[in-house]
This record gives C-alpha cells, structure tokens and sequence, in this order.
C-alpha cells in the first residue's frame, strides 16, 4: 500500500481572512502573517485548512496557530489542480508537480563530483516546512515547526525519495539538538559518520550531532570561489565552523590555512575533514571566540593575504536589524584590518532580515571604519539547490561578497 506523502484531518475547516491578500497571493506570496485575521474566538486546529475573503474561496494551506507567520498558502483556488471537493487529490496533484520540478533541478548535479545537495528547499519548492537534504547515500528530513512533522508524512517522503535517487540507503529524521530524541530512522540506520562529495572535495559529518542537517550546502559556489584565488596565500577563516571555506582554500594551494571557531567539536571536524582530504597544508585549528581572536590579532597587526568572515545570524528578526547592521559592520571592519594591501576579504551573511542592499551597505560602512578601500570582486549568494519565490525576496537569505584591498 502506497503511503502517501502529506496527512490532513477530515472536514478541513475553512479560515476566513479580515484583509484582502489576493494581489499579493496572486503574485506568488505565500505567506499570510496574524494580522491578516480575527484574533477574537475559537482559534482553528493547526494543519490543513482553506482559506477564503468575503466568502470567496482563495487557496488552500497549512495554518500555524502558534506563530506569528499563521498561514502557508499551498494551492490557490484558482489553479487547475484545485480540486473543491477533493482535497486528497488536490494535494496528490500538488505534491507531484512540486516533486518533480524540484528532482529537475537536482539532477544537475554530476554526483562523482557532488553528491551533497538541498533536495527540498521549503517555500522554494513550493513545500512549506519541509528541508530533504542529500549526503551520498543518506538523507535527512528536517521542519521548522512542529506540525509540519505531522503533515509531512516521513515514510511516505522516504519512499518518494529513494524512488528518486537510488543510491540512498538510509532515511533519517532529524530534530532539534536540544530535543530528547535528536531524530529518527526513517529508512536503514544512520552512521556515526557520512561522507559525502562536494566539488570533488570530501567531508565528514556526524549528522545526528551537527548542525542544521549535518552541513552547510548553501555556500557551495562560494566555496569554489575561494579555490579559484587561494593558491599561495595565507589565509584566515573565521567562524569556520567545520572548516568548508579553509579546505577548498587548502585545495586551492593556499600557503597556509587557520580555522578559528568557538565550537571544539568543530574544530575536530575541521582536522578530520582535513584527513579525509589527504591535505598537507600548514593548518592552525584555533578552538576560541572569533570576535577576542580578531581583537588580539590587530593587537599584534597580524596580516593575512586572504579573510573570510562568515558569522552567524545577528538578525533573527527585524526588530534587531539595526543593532545586527551594526555588530556585521564591526566585526568585518576588523577583519579588514587583518588584510594585506591587494589582498582578499570575504563577507557572508545568512541574516534574512538583512536585504542585499542592507548587506552591501554594511560592508560599504566596513572599509569605511577600516580606513581603507576596496573592489567587488565576486557576489554571490544560493546554489541552484537553494530556490526562492520571486516574490518572496526576503527568502534571499544568503550573501557573500569577495573584496580586493585597494
């Protein structure tokens, strides 16, 4: 018996908006925020529910009582898979046009060279809640919420999974880190360690443990940027967490590397990554606190031919903008420091709530502090695995920047 991939409680309830939201759900919006509807009285179950204004019905979704992103629009009532009085095969037909543009996209990847890799990216594969990640012959689901778990049906994502890809032999599920139980085996056992391809270079990751789903695949492409211009140089990454920028830069020739990251189990992972890579490179791993290293290194006017700096979010959300803009500008500003003259600084940022403008403007601001000038080598941003809505820019979360110190 076929298992099918999502789970909805009959009668599916009808939510009646207060705002008109069709413009925007027109324009490929998907996300309906709590001001859009009453407050007042019984609040509806969270899971699948349509949606409609003055009566009319708009689309089909899943509500999210307990957070202020309530609705995630799934099918709009207009669309030719809309099925009024079948919502079972409204979802059937949904799920499989989204499934297989997506797998599209994904066999692009040679996997002798690259075998890791976003198979779902949420919203931009028109799956709300659901990551499918790709590491050789494991994959790992991962929500962000709970009712997703319950909505997502895991056997039945496995099963379209493996259909797809048959090199995978485990199916695992991952939950949060601070959770009692960290994940599940959906399908075969999860390996203490799983290596894995990415532009030919090896990495090991213990994905029960780690973070997100057991690695950072979105900086991919930069990545391999930092390869193209690492040969010979000395070169300094901070935040390194297990050391993807300073193994494509070992890679790259670099003269010689140093990883700095808080996390002493990340800096395990850098060295075993190093191993498995069978690199000779001069390598410093540095267990400590990014921002007390960049002070002491200007302390000791210590010089680098080439920085990267890749913290972590300091924008969970917008009422901290101003004050992430202003720790981004900071710690980029004494990276730059660090920087010989012509030689290299890269700045990353995963903080959607910062725009690339804001971004850009920040790292204006930087060089500005600095007291020094410089040239947009490189921008970049997500790998093709990593899609967005057009119309929902502020999933653009991801920028990296490549400067030349002038």
């Amino acid at each position: 018996m076929t298992v099918l991939p999502m789970t909805y409680e009959e009668p599916v309830q009808t939510i009646e908006l207060r705002r008109d939201v069709t413009k925007h759900l027109k324009r490929g919006h998907r996300w309906i925020f709590a001001n859009c509807f009453d407050e007042g009285g019984r609040q509806p179950k969270s899971g699948v529910h349509l949606l409609s204004f003055k009566g009319e019905l708009l689309a089909l979704g899943i509500w999210q009582g307990d957070t202020q992103l309530r609705f995630r629009v799934l099918v709009l009532a207009d669309e030719p898979i809309f099925r009024k009085n079948n919502i079972a095969r409204t979802l059937e037909l949904y799920f499989e046009s989204q499934w297989r543009k997506a797998v599209e996209i994904r066999r692009t990847f040679d996997l002798k060279i690259t075998n890791s890799f976003r198979l779902i990216n949420g919203e931009g594969d028109g799956l709300p809640g659901l990551i499918v990640d790709i590491y050789n012959d494991t994959a790992v689901i991962k929500h962000d919420h709970a009712i997703m778990e319950k909505i997502w049906n895991a056997q039945g994502i496995a099963a379209k999974i493996q259909g797809s890809f048959n090199q995978i032999q485990c199916v695992y599920l991952k939950r949060r880190n601070d959770e009692q139980e960290k994940g599940v085996n959906i399908v075969g056992t999860l390996a203490p360690e799983v290596q894995f391809l990415e532009n030919g270079a090896v990495f090991a990751s213990n994905i029960r443990d780690a973070a997100k789903t057991g690695f950072f695949l979105d900086q991919r492409d930069n990545r391999k940027m930092i390869q193209h211009f690492a040969n010979g140089k000395t070169v300094l990454n901070l935040f390194s967490y297990t050391g993807g920028f300073s193994i494509f830069a070992a890679k790259g020739g670099a003269k010689e590397v140093t990883s700095v990251d808080i996390a002493k189990v990340a800096i395990q992972a850098v060295d075993r990554n190093f191993a498995v890579n069978g690199l000779k490179t001069l390598h410093h791993d540095i267990a400590a606190d990014a921002f007390e290293y960049l002070e002491q290194q200007n302390v000791e006017k210590k010089k680098y031919d080439l920085v990267i700096t890749d913290p972590p979010s300091f924008a969970p959300n917008e009422k901290s903008v101003e004050q992430a803009k202003n720790a981004y500008a900071k710690v980029f500003a004494n990276s730059i420091k660090l920087v010989n003259n012509e030689g290299l600084f890269a700045a990353s940022s995963c903080s959607s709530h910062i725009s690339t403008a804001q971004f850009m403007e920040i790292c204006q601001e930087a060089f500005s502090k600095a007291r020094k000038k410089g040239t947009l080598v490189y921008m970049g941003g997500q790998p093709v695995d990593h899609p967005y809505p057009l119309a929902m820019e502020e999933l653009r979360y991801l920028k990296f920047a490549l400067f030349r110190l002038d």
